[in-house]
């Protein structure tokens, strides 16, 4: 276990496990919602479920309460990446375009899980408020976000001198670097990539008059910083670096839809990468140009290229699946659905499909069935935001106005969104009929999001 990490003289005990108070959830989730009134979260259940899976599996070998962990992927170019309070971790697309490798981008996670693991936020925010400086979770949110956001904060606060405490110190860096070290070793990756990724940062940096990234002036790398995490990548096996397809097609997936630009200058680096001896690289620039084609509207061109992909890679889903997405966006909703039943068929517990199938489904009007699908989806992945965001969408079509009232509640509720939520269940309310049954089921989650609002 990690929890029984190398220990050193100058860095401790390095325990690693997670622990929440109920104070930090009601805080984190006051954080997140400040940060969604700031940034675009992403909610593409393909790139989601990549980043929450590779996020599990790093802390799989950390103690304590690792079910209260929450991975966030936010559109924004900037390089970063940050561990907000409530064990709530985020991770920008700007970070994941800068990384190369999935090991890359994991050793960046694991150091904020270092983070999380040494509880340095809560620390940090209690020496704050013993020298009665503000920690309400909008400004935290500021600080930790960065860009124009942060810096007004800042000037109508005292929040520079916040920002001051809440800065990573170097004792801290140092406990995350090493921690993170051993999560990342322990998830059998290599090592190497976490200095790697931060001197190709630290130069780049460097050659660039607009200054540091934002992930290194919040985690400040120094010549110490560095000397300490290349003598420590040397007491792990030196593991050959796995090409990761999941990963670069994420990578690909990001660039294509959520990249600056126009269809040209995307489609070129496509083009280009494709041309690659790396088999895993070539592949998913492939797919990433078939879905910046779509993003564009040529969709004959897209269909074609993605029919030739998934017929040289039968086993690989996500090839079928832009099929499908190919279809639907192109308004041939039936012969998506033909598909995505197909797919159903072939992997029925993966949440992932049954999104796009109800999706489609429900575009075709077949109402009935969209929701049933995304209802046994729902009580297979409870805690999957964009289900319920589309059942709401499915009862709205079917006129059951208290059932969507009650599905976009459980959507803000999951986004940490509980004013909203509450907002949502008293539409429910209204909308219910006169149904005592109804009525009270609303009535009861009322009680019970009051309760979590009321902690904060």
């Amino acid at each position: 276990m990690v929890g029984q990490a190398q220990q050193t003289e100058s860095l401790g005990d390095l325990r690693a496990g997670i622990v929440t108070t109920p104070e930090e959830q009601a805080m984190g989730r006051e954080f997140i919602a400040a940060a969604r009134q700031q940034l675009k979260f992403i909610e593409d259940p393909l790139l989601t479920e990549y980043l929450e899976s590779l996020g599990r599996g790093l802390a799989a070998s950390l103690e304590g309460d690792t079910e209260s962990l929450r991975f966030f992927l936010i559109d924004n170019p900037m390089i970063n990446a940050f561990a907000g309070p409530g064990s709530r971790l985020a991770v920008f697309t700007g970070l994941i375009r800068a990384t190369r490798s999935e090991a890359e981008l994991a050793s960046v996670m694991a150091h904020e899980l270092g983070h999380v693991a040494q509880r340095h936020l809560p620390r940090m925010m209690e020496r704050a408020r013993q020298r009665k400086l503000p920690t309400t979770a909008g400004i935290l949110a500021a600080i930790l976000l960065g860009g124009q956001a942060g810096a007004a904060a800042m000037a109508a606060t005292s929040g520079a001198a916040m920002a001051d405490q809440l800065s990573y110190n170097r004792e801290f860096e140092r406990e995350a670097d090493v921690l993170g070290l051993n999560i990342l070793a322990a998830a059998d990756y290599p090592t190497a990539a976490m200095i790697r990724f931060l001197k190709r940062l630290d130069q780049e940096s460097r050659l660039q008059s607009a200054g540091a990234p934002e992930y290194l002036r919040t985690h400040p790398l120094t010549e110490n910083r560095i000397a300490l995490v290349e003598g420590r990548v040397r007491l792990y096996p030196d593991l050959e670096e796995r090409s990761s397809l999941d990963f670069h097609h994420a990578r690909s997936r990001i660039r294509a839809l959520y990249g600056e630009g126009g269809v040209e200058s995307i489609s070129s680096d496509f083009f280009h990468e494709q041309k690659t001896d790396d088999e895993v690289v070539s592949r998913a620039a492939r797919y990433g140009l078939i879905l910046t084609l779509n993003r564009f509207g040529s969709y004959d061109e897209a269909l074609k290229q993605a029919e030739v992909l998934a017929e040289e890679f039968p086993d690989e889903f996500v090839y079928r699946l832009v099929i499908a997405e190919t279809y639907l966006q192109s308004g041939r909703g039936a012969e998506a659905v033909s598909v995505l039943r197909g797919l159903a068929e072939q992997r029925p517990d993966a949440t992932v499909i049954s999104y796009y199938l109800a999706d489609a489904l429900m575009k075709s009007r077949q109402l009935d069935e969209a929701r049933k699908v995304v209802r046994a989806a729902i009580r297979s992945a409870p805690r999957e935001a964009p289900l319920y965001r589309l059942l709401a969408r499915v009862e709205g079509e079917k006129n059951n106005a208290a059932q969507s009232f009650q599905a976009l509640a459980e959507y803000h509720y999951i986004n940490d969104e509980i004013a909203q939520a509450l907002t949502q269940l008293n539409n429910a309310l209204n909308a219910s009929g006169g149904s005592a049954y109804l009525e009270a089921s609303i009535n009861a989650r009322i009680k019970e999001l009051e309760a979590l609002r009321g902690k904060g």
